[in-house]
């Protein structure tokens, strides 16, 4: 990823040493010793779970590859770095390029793709500046006394979810990034590793690399979402469980990353994440015959925001930085942030302004981007030295986002991952008037906490602001495209809105008219031949 600096350098040098990479695409998953009745095979408990409590199927995208197509193209002298279920491929490297050929010519082999060119000119990014900055005062009657953080998660209402006792406890996030120095050393995150929460390191880029040593722009995303030290900096799920995931190699930048990333999520969706948190992105790189355009920015196109599609389809609430591309000729977001099902999060300062370097919308496809945004300018961090202050970039507005959708599913363990992302936008300041700069806005998770599903047997059907003060939405239910027809009854049993209408969105806005009181209504929604019933509260001095 680009990171953002307030300066950035870029050095450039060659590089002559070290072998290409390809990806190697598989026909079919025919003659697998793994099937979809045995997910323990390939699955941890977990993994099933979470498939289970969202009425998820195990299907072929999670079988392992064939292990005899991989044993086959060894005997080339390939070597295998990894697999990749999701895409049925495998990213390899290769020493002797004449191979290629006859590997391309097997059977099962349906494409032959150059992700690493080693000979080509590498940028070199320096990690954050990390500026000092005087603690605030604190609200004594808050859970936590958050010092430095206090704006980043009061801006959100994400200590009322804290203040409730929803702190990640239970939850599960995969942090994917680009290395973790010191992280198993600074003073913000050492109780991580003393209450033993830290499930899962794993090096893709450099397996026999020791993740601590390598870049540490993942350190400080962590301490975003991970840090408990009172009156100094207090992250967004400070209680949840995390793995930790380099798939990036911040030394330079081609298309192997995304595959890379693509395996991270594989692996975060293989030990039961619940959730991704990656501060990653891409468009351009090294070799400049691997850049993406904009059309590409679609959701469906770039091996990264494909991978953020099946990792978000087997479960998993993934949430990615938007990007910092703003002042740039780019502009745009960049990738997987235009995933349709992923959470891009663009950066506010603390008083809520759109950060100049946060990269703006639609997706190429014309849909609404960022999703959200919360505070990535002047976001409280702690650095790999230890060092305490502020810094910048869509990378720490992704991961306090990320922990506040834990904390909030800690609180609602039945919904599934589209819920709480829908409830996260749903609960936004900008949800009836999104715009390519703030997207929906900024997510008020004390409103999302107090909502009110629904009819549990109707869960794609949800009210919010629920309570509300008038004016609400409808979240409607999935693949309905007919007239809806819907009524409001007061708790006399007098109707008081009547209304029918079409629309292609998944939402249509209502209201309790003004002159109706305080009190409970029902919300009675028909389409074709099914009715859908719900309740809602109206008091007029909700937010």
């Amino acid at each position: 990823m680009r990171y953002w600096l307030a300066i950035v350098f870029c050095f450039q040098f060659l590089c002559t040493l070290g072998q290409s990479k390809y990806y190697i695409g598989f026909t079919n998953k025919n003659g697998t010793p793994y099937s979809i009745e045995n997910p323990n095979d390939y699955l941890t408990a977990r993994a099933i779970e979470r498939r289970k409590k969202q009425s998820i199927s195990i299907t072929t995208d999670d079988l392992p590859v064939n292990p005899s197509y991989t044993e086959s193209i060894k005997s080339y002298g390939v070597k295998i770095l990894y697999t990749l279920n999701w895409f049925n491929g495998a990213v390899v490297e290769i020493e002797n390029q004449s191979d290629l050929d006859q590997i391309a010519n097997l059977t099962f082999v349906s494409q032959i793709k150059e992700v690493y060119n080693p000979s080509v000119a590498k940028s070199s990014t320096p990690d954050f500046d990390i500026l000092a900055t005087d603690l605030k005062a604190q609200d004594i009657n808050d859970y936590y006394s958050y010092g430095l953080s206090a704006q980043q998660i009061k801006m959100l209402n994400g200590h009322i979810l804290h203040n409730n006792g929803y702190r990640g406890q239970s939850m599960l996030i995969a942090v994917i990034d680009a290395g973790f120095n010191n992280a198993n050393s600074i003073s913000g995150l050492s109780n991580l590793w003393n209450d033993d929460r830290v499930v899962l390191v794993r090096d893709i880029v450099h397996p026999s690399s020791n993740l601590f040593e390598e870049h540490s722009h993942g350190t400080i995303v962590l301490s975003a979402l991970a840090s408990y030290l009172p009156n100094e900096l207090i992250g967004s799920a400070p209680q949840a469980k995390y793995a930790l995931i380099r798939s990036e190699d911040a030394n330079s930048e081609q298309l192997v990353e995304e595959f890379n990333w693509v395996y991270a999520a594989q692996i975060a969706d293989s030990i039961g994440a619940d959730i991704i948190s990656s501060s990653l992105g891409y468009y351009r790189f090294d070799c400049e015959k691997q850049n993406h355009v904009y059309a590409d920015m679609n959701g469906e196109t770039t091996p990264v925001a494909r991978g953020a599609n099946f990792a978000a389809n087997k479960g998993i609430l993934v949430i990615v930085s938007a990007g910092n591309e703003q002042e740039t000729s780019w502009q745009k977001i960049i990738s997987p942030s235009d995933s349709p099902n992923a959470v891009a999060v663009g950066a506010v300062d603390a008083v809520g302004e759109v950060a100049y370097f946060s990269s703006v919308g639609p997706s190429a496809d014309g849909r609404v981007k960022p999703d959200v945004v919360a505070m990535g300018y002047g976001t409280a961090v702690q650095s790999a030295t230890g060092q305490m202050g502020t810094a910048n970039g869509t990378s720490l507005s992704a991961p306090i986002i990320s922990g506040l959708a834990a904390c909030l599913w800690q609180s609602k363990p039945n919904l599934s991952a589209r819920d709480i992302q829908d409830l996260i936008v749903l609960s936004s300041s900008n949800f009836h008037t999104p715009n390519n700069q703030i997207g929906y806005g900024l997510p008020n998770f004390g409103i999302a906490l107090d909502s009110i599903s629904l009819n549990d047997e109707h869960k794609g059907l949800k009210i919010f602001p629920n309570p509300t003060n008038g004016h609400f939405s409808i979240w409607l239910p999935k693949n309905e495209t007919s007239t809806y027809s819907l009524t409001i009854v007061s708790s006399l049993g007098i109707e008081i809105v009547t209304d029918k209408f079409q629309t292609s969105s998944n939402f249509y806005s209502s209201a309790i008219p003004k002159s109706h009181p305080n009190g409970l209504y029902l919300v009675n929604l028909k389409v074709e031949k099914k009715s859908y019933l719900g309740k809602i509260v109206k008091i007029n001095n909700r937010p």
